[in-house]
């Protein structure tokens, strides 16, 4: 279950301000369950297969959580479902919170 302060929630707070009238995204959606994979993105618009992940501790000396073969097997398998997915750092939604939201809202709207 995710913390109030979670790094995550900082691009719901940021998808509220700057797409008030967006669909909201699902939290840690599993995505892959019917390949008995518990994988999970921070957010998703399910109906567009669009996913967002926020990484954290980029700058750790192994890289953080997001470095891994697990992560890559992850985004992998995400594509070969056909999951368009937006990995974003705690940095970029500091300091160009605008352009991440309208990354993702250009792509919902392409899918509709």
């Amino acid at each position: 279950m995710r913390s109030k302060t979670d790094k995550a929630d900082v691009f719901l707070f940021y998808w509220k301000v700057y797409a008030p009238d967006g669909f909201l995204p699902v939290a840690e959606h599993e995505f892959a369950r019917a390949l008995g994979r518990k994988f999970r993105f921070d957010w998703a618009w399910t109906q567009y297969r669009i996913g967002v992940e926020v990484d954290g501790g980029a700058w750790l000396p192994n890289g953080g959580r997001h470095a891994g073969d697990g992560d890559r097997e992850k985004l992998n398998i995400a594509a070969s479902l056909r999951w368009l997915v937006f990995r974003f750092s705690p940095a970029m939604l500091k300091n160009k919170p605008a352009e991440c939201v309208d990354m993702v809202m250009k792509a919902i709207k392409d899918s509709m």
